[in-house]
């Protein structure tokens, strides 16, 4: 999978149409924000390098990779103590093929959720 390419050019009515996979992470990456459960995604080094030069935080934990007319994401995430893990995943993968294929017009193949870590509610602490 690869980080942040641009997608083939759709055709739309009267021209083309290119939505680029960052505009797509982004996407992804606010929608799992709104699902109950989720306490943060994890990227690797270059999102850590993105962070420190004050980029967009909403494709943190996304990889994105298209094919003909289709995308597939995988989501690094971080999950809160407490909650059951594979309902959080089964969540974000509706919740993120919903926005992506509604707000795009592309269809999501599939959501890869790989679930990085847990996270204690804030403050708690382990006994």
């Amino acid at each position: 999978m690869t980080e942040m390419q641009d997608v083939q050019p759709l055709p739309v009515a009267g021209g083309q149409m290119s939505i680029t996979e960052q505009v797509i992470a982004s996407i992804a990456g606010i929608a799992a924000t709104q699902v109950e459960g989720l306490a943060g995604m994890r990227g690797g080094m270059t999102d850590d390098l993105v962070a420190i030069l004050g980029e967009d935080r909403q494709r943190k934990g996304v990889l994105t990779q298209r094919g003909d007319g289709s995308v597939q994401l995988a989501l690094n995430v971080v999950v809160q103590y407490g909650y059951p893990i594979h309902e959080v995943a089964r969540q974000l993968q509706a919740r993120v093929k919903t926005e992506v294929e509604e707000m795009t017009g592309l269809t999501v193949s599939a959501v890869d959720v790989y679930v990085q870590d847990l996270q204690l509610p804030p403050g708690e602490e382990l006994k």
